[in-house]
């Protein structure tokens, strides 16, 4: 069996983040409503305990949860090794309703559930923790832009070297062939070729810790990452999720 966890929610009127042991798997700003399945397997890293942490904040340019904020959710479990079988469904949770009366820069709600997968990922634990670091916020942008410099050069093997720890953890808790997993950023690749141009990192955007303390991704203050391409011919915009970390014995960030 070849178990895939999916968060099963509805939202409207916030931007949300899941996290799934301190890894974020999912971030969404929804100013209407917006239901849908996302994968949280890229969380879990072995079997047993999981902690899924689900954050409510204010929608962009707003200091406060929106009294109008709805957030619901479960757990739907299928089985890929067997034409996507649907398995069981783990107890979810609904924020109560939001108080206007009273002020909310976040909401929060943590729940804990077993997983059991047929792999162990040994990735980030041992790496250096980042809370102590003083140039952080320059090691952070620093390692940004060296995969912005490498699609401003095209230079897309250097790209796929630098990505190959991220794709390696996807495959693996996606259950990805190496089709698959090679068509992940064979699409991006394509996406640069046919005009997407790297923005500059913005000048606000702001480091976000996690993995108790071994994984950074710098952010946009919306939320999203700070490495965005953009098609001048059509506006339209492509936003590249990236997370870093330090290895033991390394001197430059990695991505991860």
């Amino acid at each position: 069996m070849q178990p895939y966890y999916q968060i099963d929610f509805s939202a409207a009127s916030c931007q949300f983040e899941a996290s799934v042991n301190d890894i974020p798997v999912f971030t969404l700003s929804v100013a209407g409503q917006a239901s849908t399945m996302v994968p949280i397997n890229p969380g879990i890293f072995q079997s047993g305990k999981q902690k899924l942490s689900i954050k409510l904040l204010p929608l962009p340019g707003e200091l406060s949860v929106s009294p109008n904020a709805e957030f619901k959710y479960n757990i739907k479990v299928f089985d890929v090794n067997h034409s996507f079988t649907f398995k069981e469904q783990l107890p979810g949770y609904e924020f109560p309703p939001v108080d206007a009366s009273k002020y909310y820069p976040v909401l929060t709600h943590e729940s804990i559930f077993m997983a059991d997968v047929p792999y162990t990922i040994q990735a980030f634990q041992n790496a250096t923790d980042l809370r102590t670091m003083p140039d952080l916020k320059e090691q952070v942008r620093a390692a940004y832009q060296q995969v912005a410099d490498l699609i401003d050069q095209a230079a897309y093997d250097r790209f796929k070297a630098a990505l190959a720890n991220r794709e390696q953890i996807m495959s693996t808790t996606m259950y990805l062939n190496k089709q698959e997993s090679d068509a992940r950023l064979q699409e991006l690749i394509t996406d640069f070729q046919s005009g997407f141009k790297v923005e500059a990192l913005p000048l606000d955007a702001v480091v976000h810790l996690y993995a108790n303390g071994k994984i950074a991704a710098l952010k946009k203050p919306n939320g999203e990452s700070a490495l965005t391409l953009i098609d001048k011919k059509t506006g339209e915009e492509l936003t590249i999720e990236l997370s870093v970390y330090l290895p033991q014995g390394k001197t430059t960030m990695e991505v991860i």
